[in-house]
């Protein structure tokens, strides 16, 4: 009597530590929150890690990692390590897709892309 006691119990102990679970990376909120970023012009606007995925053309290099990147609706400044070229050599006139985040920036100074991934477009 005793065992089934003690197995009762723990079960019941165990039922609710299995009953929030809900996956990897569960928890949180979900429901509405930022818009992904497509175009440049919305990079001035946008929240900080603001995810951010822009087609157009690099236009040039500014400095460091820091280049000119344009689409139809205007330039902004985007950061690209050089291990996100792969290799791969992208002129003035090769279409880009950028993916990554919004870097909010103070002082007044304009938010950029922190790019992650860069694919050419064919």
């Amino acid at each position: 009597m005793r065992f089934m006691l003690a197995l009762l119990l723990s079960l019941a102990l165990a039922v609710p530590a299995f009953a929030a679970f809900d996956g990897p990376g569960a928890g949180g909120f979900r429901g509405p929150g930022p818009k992904e970023v497509t175009q440049s012009a919305q990079v001035r606007d946008a929240l900080d890690d603001t995810r951010c995925t822009l087609e157009g053309r690099i236009l040039e290099r500014i400095g460091g990692d820091k280049y000119t990147f344009e689409d139809a609706s205007g330039k902004v400044i985007v950061e690209i390590d050089d291990k996100v070229f792969h290799g791969n050599t992208v002129t003035p006139e090769t279409r880009v897709r950028l993916v990554g985040e919004v870097e909010r920036k103070k002082h007044g100074r304009p938010n950029e892309v922190d790019v992650r991934y860069l694919e050419i477009v064919r």
